[in-house]
């Protein structure tokens, strides 16, 4: 095995830092000011809706800000084409959408939480084999340990592509001491989820990186937040992008406010799943871009 990713502007060694260990991490993808700015207009936010008990900590003490799609042009920005949608490119193939984008904070004394992004993948079966779950059957808390594709050591033949990509923007130093986000190396191809009863020894490691940058990891990659030991909170942008099958997180399609649409450019309006795509979609057939307010046609009679 080569040295674990480090921080790099090198797309060459990007990739390859994906292709081996299931994540890699892109330098200044921020410059310093930008970051500022950014890191200004989520607290921002944070605070306002905290004013109005708006605010979501989750029992980890990890803390939400979520929709960020209509919370301010600084959040939009970091959408654009760039480096990251490079990386999402090269994880998903040319045609993805966004599935949500949030704000991540870590607050002191927060624990970890073990998981991939894409527990919710029933794993793949040969011919011949009884399917052991169901998509449908599949539940958040009750998928995630090794248990769903039997014995925490055995390897499986076949496993699933990756359908999912997280962007995990830095708006502060992640360090190995204020929770910065940890992944095990390689686990992009174990074919199974990690279990806390059993793999707390994995090979667990910090995404060690300063802020402005951006840490990537695929869908089936280990990963969790660390644990904050540190007196400070530790605050990142998730932004999630997914594969254009698949349901998205966050109903962008809804909840989207109308302002943002109304400014929104066709990359934008098809990141939020305004495009048709191969059949999926589109209203009465469309196969181009659909807009609020266009149904099909009701019922008819003849003239």
């Amino acid at each position: 095995m080569t040295a674990l990713p480090q921080p790099t502007a090198d797309n060459a060694r990007q990739r390859a830092d994906m292709d081996e260990f299931g994540y890699c991490i892109i330098a200044e993808a921020m410059s310093p000011e930008q970051t500022a700015r950014v890191r200004d207009r989520l607290i921002e936010q944070k605070t306002a809706e905290e004013q109005l008990d708006k605010s979501r900590v989750l029992d980890d003490s990890k803390q939400l800000v979520r929709f960020l799609v209509n919370k301010g042009q600084e959040f939009l920005d970091l959408l654009r084409p760039g480096p990251a949608r490079e990386m999402a490119t090269h994880v998903l193939g040319e045609v993805y959408q966004l599935s949500s984008f949030n704000g991540h904070i870590a607050h002191p004394g927060g624990e970890t939480r073990f998981h991939t992004d894409q527990f919710w993948m029933p794993p793949p079966v040969r011919a011949g084999e009884a399917t052991p779950l169901k998509p449908g059957s599949v539940t958040r808390g009750g998928n995630r340990g090794h248990h769903v594709v039997g014995e925490p050591d055995a390897k499986r033949k076949w496993i699933a592509p990756a359908f999912t990509c997280n962007c995990m923007w830095t708006l502060d130093d992640f360090t190995a001491e204020n929770g910065a986000t940890i992944v095990v190396p390689g686990s992009h191809r174990f074919g199974r989820q990690p279990d806390h009863a059993l793999d707390e020894g994995a090979n667990w490691v910090p995404a060690v990186c300063p802020a402005g940058s951006v840490i990537i990891f695929e869908s089936r990659t280990w990963h969790s937040t660390g644990a904050n030991r540190s007196n400070s909170t530790r605050i990142g942008l998730t932004v999630n992008f997914c594969a254009p099958q698949m349901r998205q997180q966050e109903n962008l399609l809804l909840g989207t406010s109308p302002e943002v649409l109304e400014a929104a450019d066709d990359d934008l309006l098809a990141l939020l799943g305004f495009k048709a795509w191969e059949g999926y979609g589109g209203t009465e057939g469309s196969a181009g871009f659909v807009q609020r307010g266009e149904y099909g046609l009701g019922k008819m009679r003849p003239q």
